[in-house]
């Protein structure tokens, strides 16, 4: 029996041998071996240090003494536990790809070498911009840049010319910036813009400045007119005559009344044609023998956004109702009677002329019987005068009523309905009426004072 106890003793015994060996074998065996060493980062924010993690402690003297970095960077090494730091002494350029190498000891005498790599974060990238290069666009618009990404640490500079002022706006992301001009620019301009980001390091410090765009565009040129009708200083214009304003661009008709003044004031309507590129106020009605200023004032918006950038201003003369001509103007050369005075109505130049002993004394424009109902010819006298004649057979007044035939014919001021509106001072030179001479207002009232009754009346061609 104790032979048997002494034989299980030997094999317990290189049991707990064997064991124990592998135990002490596997503490000290990682002590001979290579150290793991890890980038705590592979890519690096530009003020990050780079941490150099290991698995277990190495010689620090030996590591730091062949530490090196490509490209090279000046900054300093220390340890936080069993970690190497290096903290640049200046932000990473960003965009940048390093390498990173040294050799160390274990603590137990074993050599290792590292080579690795890790690179700094980039800049935003611009995916669009707004107004695209050479785009033509309207003086409002705002200058917009979108980046693939925003930062709170990259600021945005910008040159423009020629200068303008403006206020920057970034969203919430820091991916879309604007440009957005405190005034409209200038119309028909070209611009330039240079922009620029540069990282924003401690202390407000600017670094790395990079151009991320240069470009150019132009503004739209402002609406112009071409022409109006009635043209400026024009005279003679009717009663119920449209102003025109031909612009080369659509304008905005919805604010023309805002932007449309006349002097003396008139009311009426606006519509357009042609796309809205002629503007037409129709008044309710013009005054006869009127100096009119019509403004269009500046500011007034065309629909793609540009605006009159001066006023327009066209003055005209409506028609004059009195036919009052110079006496320059008389349709007849030698007078008819040499004495006493006379009525001399030339029906082919449409003129009303009053002499005096061989002189004349003033010359009017006419409007006499229309075909078919012409005014007749001959010498006749002034058979009776009244100051308003009525007509009963066509309901109207006849002021100033001078009668020079026995079938009704006279002459008479524009003729005038109960309301007070005046028919036909624009047909003054024209041929229109039943057979009647009409004359001006104003002038009726002179050939009035003028005749008595039994002065004689020469109608001729």
């Amino acid at each position: 029996m104790k032979e048997i106890k002494n034989w299980l003793f030997v094999p317990a015994f290189v049991l707990i041998f064997i064991g124990a060996s592998y135990l002490t074998y596997s503490q000290i065996l990682p002590f001979y071996s290579v150290p793991e060493i890890t980038l705590e980062k592979k890519v690096l924010n530009l003020e990050d240090p780079l941490v150099i993690k290991f698995d277990r402690g190495v010689i620090r003297h030996k590591v730091e003494s062949s530490f090196s970095l490509l490209p090279n960077v000046i900054g300093k090494v220390f340890w936080r536990n069993n970690d190497l730091v290096f903290a640049p002494a200046e932000p990473w350029k960003p965009g940048e790809h390093y390498r990173v190498n040294f050799t160390g000891v274990t603590r137990i005498v074993s050599n290792f070498s590292y080579n690795g790599f890790f690179s700094t974060e980039e800049y935003p990238k611009v995916q669009s911009i707004s107004p695209i290069e050479e785009s033509v666009v309207n003086p409002n618009a705002s200058i917009e840049f979108n980046f693939d990404r925003g930062k709170p640490d990259i600021r945005y500079d910008f040159q423009v010319f020629p200068s303008f002022n403006y206020r920057l706006t970034v969203d919430a992301e820091r991916k879309n910036v604007r440009l957005i001009p405190d005034n409209p620019l200038t119309q028909g301009a070209r611009y330039q813009i240079i922009a620029k980001q540069s990282y924003k390091g401690k202390g407000e410090k600017l670094w790395y400045p990079e151009q991320v765009a240069n470009f150019q565009f132009q503004t739209s040129p402002p609406p112009k007119a071409g022409k109006t009708l009635p043209a400026n200083n024009e005279t003679g214009v009717k009663e119920f005559t449209p102003f025109k304003v031909y612009f080369d661009k659509s304008m905005k008709i919805e604010d023309a009344d805002y932007f449309f003044e006349v002097e003396p004031k008139v009311s009426g309507k606006f519509t357009a044609e042609d796309e809205d590129k002629t503007i037409i106020f129709k008044p309710s009605k013009w005054a006869l023998n009127t100096n009119y200023t019509v403004r269009i004032k500046s500011g007034w918006s065309a629909q793609d956004g540009t605006f009159l950038n001066e006023d327009i201003l066209v003055k005209f003369k409506t028609f004059d109702s009195s036919g009052i001509m110079n006496k320059t103007s008389s349709a007849t050369t030698e007078p008819f009677f040499k004495e006493g005075q006379y009525v001399d109505i030339n029906l082919s130049k449409q003129i009303l002329s009053i002499f005096s002993d061989g002189t004349n004394l003033g010359n009017y424009r006419i409007s006499s019987g229309k075909r078919g109902m012409a005014t007749p010819t001959g010498t006749f006298s002034i058979l009776s005068k009244r100051k308003r004649a009525w007509s009963k057979k066509y309901g109207l007044f006849m002021p100033y009523w001078m009668q020079f035939t026995r079938a009704g014919h006279g002459i008479h001021e524009l003729p005038e309905w109960p309301g007070g509106y005046k028919e036909g001072a624009n047909h003054l030179g024209i041929p229109v009426s039943h057979g009647c001479v009409r004359l001006g207002v104003g002038a009726a009232e002179t050939v009035y004072g003028f005749v008595e009754t039994g002065t004689p009346v020469r109608i001729h061609y």
